[in-house]
């Protein structure tokens, strides 16, 4: 791969895409649109679990659509996810798509212990496109700032056996 200097330059945010985030707050507007119906034929009991579910609903989708994903900063890749974890380039070993028809990214560790990113990801027949630019920038920024001390993790075969 070739690196792109501009890429690579600045802070990159990588959010949730909205085929994820748009049907939960979709789904969230008509709770509140049912809620809205309870309480103009005066069932305020329906009102309330309908408006409660449609507000909580409504502002995860929201929430997630500003807070999850990931941010490419020089030292580290910070995964944000409910828990904000810092996985700093020297500690990857590779940047790896997985899937078959719905795609996401991993961070393969020195161990081996994969982190799975939960931006950016397709769903069959939608981001394809805006996943392979996202997939692109991430391994850009792994390939320019995992440190010139970087090697790939050794895999040991056993030596072969001998038969006598």
């Amino acid at each position: 791969m070739t690196l792109e200097r501009g890429a690579v330059e600045a802070g990159v945010k990588i959010r949730v895409p909205g085929h994820v985030w748009i049907p939960q707050l979709m789904m969230g507007v008509l709770f509140l649109v049912a809620g809205a119906g309870y309480v103009w034929r005066d069932q305020p009991w329906f009102a309330l679990c309908w408006l409660t579910g449609g507000g909580v609903s409504a502002a995860a989708a929201l929430w997630a659509a500003r807070t999850l994903g990931v941010d490419l900063t020089r030292e580290a890749a910070i995964v944000r996810r409910f828990r904000r974890r810092s996985v700093p380039w020297q500690e990857v070993q590779a940047v790896v798509r997985y899937g078959n028809g719905s795609m996401g990214v991993r961070l393969i560790l020195e161990h081996g212990k994969p982190v799975t990113l939960l931006a950016p990801r397709t769903a069959p027949g939608f981001g394809a496109a805006q996943f392979e630019r996202d997939f692109h920038c991430i391994d850009q920024w792994w390939l320019a700032h995992r440190g010139e001390s970087w090697r790939p993790a050794l895999t040991e075969t056993p030596p072969p056996r001998v038969q006598g």
